[in-house]
């Protein structure tokens, strides 16, 4: 019999489980792109073309998981997804023309775009029922799980083995994952108010809910410019698939080492501070990452910028659910659905502009979105959350 520690520590486990599964699967997708777009013999064009149909998949189920999650809680949706998601992974490795890698990658996004919802309000009702502010430790495990991602398609590619082979393997551990954790995931208290009341107007209008929405949506959108275009720019450089996928690994170990002491910088210097740090670093990061003459300086640059970015969206996701006259689910959901928007809108912007720019040009829109949250810092209040490493104790 399980004593309550037992159980809270479990469901802390079950709920982070979720993001490491989707970390994981993301990111081996996002480093084996360029085997997808070589197998196909995509131009950019092209890639953005299949980026965008994944992108256009995963915003539209998202709206339908944020309004499902209001009305029957996101427990179930969170498994559902969860397993969802490495089978797609599955398909799109496995397809063998055009028709099937559309098919695939459009339930890869659909998938991705309903589990970021419901795993993020899993993240809000953790917190609400005493585990503090954990969200920049649970956006953490997703970054291990991207750059294990990458690590474990890194020694793929050395032992010959195909994308599909890691796909696999993938679903065989998210099977055995979800029959040990996901039982312990959390159930919203009642739920039967609100199938009889929708999100209102007002909640969906709320001004300051709008800007975090935008800023979610610049944020995500810089992630996802990384996760897509951060290998095919070094390989642009006549560097080696191999090699290539260090940027994206340099990126996501930044990013895990600034989520894990986030929440306690945070907590000495606010969120203000930490928005106008991270969007002045990005800035600076992606300018070193660009005009370095040197591959080891442009691995660095890619290296900072995850430190710059690590617990921008954490920070947003959590102001927009502890917001007072909107509810906690209908906050998640809407910045989920704004920055899954970005995720997904700035690769395929970046490939149509370096159709025509160049891609080293296209990537200047990172240092762009810098500037732009170095300005909105001064929209965020001085609040100070708790530590986030007392969440997991």
């Amino acid at each position: 019999m399980y004593t309550p520690e037992t159980i809270s520590r479990k469901r802390k486990m079950a709920v982070a489980s979720l993001f490491f599964t989707n970390g994981i699967v993301f990111g081996t997708w996002a480093v084996n792109i360029p085997v997808i777009a070589h197998a196909f013999h995509l131009s950019h064009w092209q890639l953005s073309v299949v980026l965008l149909t994944m992108g256009v998949a995963a915003v539209s189920i998202m709206s339908l998981t944020g309004y499902l999650v209001h009305i029957f809680g996101s427990r179930r949706i969170s498994i559902l997804s969860c397993l969802l998601f490495p089978i797609a992974l599955c398909l799109a490795f496995a397809a063998r023309n055009h028709l099937v890698l559309l098919v695939s990658v459009s339930l890869l996004g659909a998938a991705n775009g309903s589990m970021d919802v419901s795993m993020n309000d899993q993240g809000r009702l953790l917190g609400a029922r005493g585990s503090g502010s954990v969200m920049s430790l649970l956006h953490a495990f997703s970054s291990i799980g991207s750059l294990a991602g990458a690590a474990l398609s890194f020694w793929c590619i050395g032992q010959k083995y195909p994308p599909a082979t890691l796909a696999y393997a993938l679903l065989g551990f998210t099977l055995v994952s979800s029959w040990r954790l996901f039982p312990h995931l959390a159930v919203d208290a009642d739920t039967s108010d609100r199938r009889k009341n929708r999100p209102t107007k007002g909640e969906l209008c709320n001004g300051r809910l709008l800007m975090f929405g935008i800023l979610s949506f610049l944020t995500m959108m810089t992630d996802g410019i990384i996760a897509d275009w951060s290998t095919l720019y070094l390989e642009s450089l006549s560097v080696s698939h191999s090699t290539a996928i260090l940027g994206y690994s340099a990126f996501a170990i930044f990013m895990i080492a600034g989520r894990i002491l986030g929440g306690r910088v945070a907590a000495v210097i606010g969120d203000r501070a930490m928005i106008a740090i991270g969007g002045s670093l990005m800035s600076a990061s992606m300018a070193i990452a660009l005009f370095s003459p040197n591959l080891a300086a442009k691995l660095l640059g890619f290296g900072l910028l995850g430190l710059a970015m690590a617990n921008l969206v954490p920070i947003i996701f959590c102001n927009a659910g502890q917001m007072e006259n909107v509810s906690g689910s209908i906050g998640t959901a809407f910045v989920s659905v704004c920055g899954y928007s970005g995720f997904v809108a700035g690769p395929p912007l970046v490939g149509a502009t370096a159709e025509a720019l160049g891609l080293d040009r296209a990537l200047l829109l990172v240092a762009a979105v810098g500037v732009t949250l170095i300005c909105a810092a001064g929209l965020f209040r001085g609040r100070k959350c708790p530590p986030a490493h007392r969440d997991f104790s």
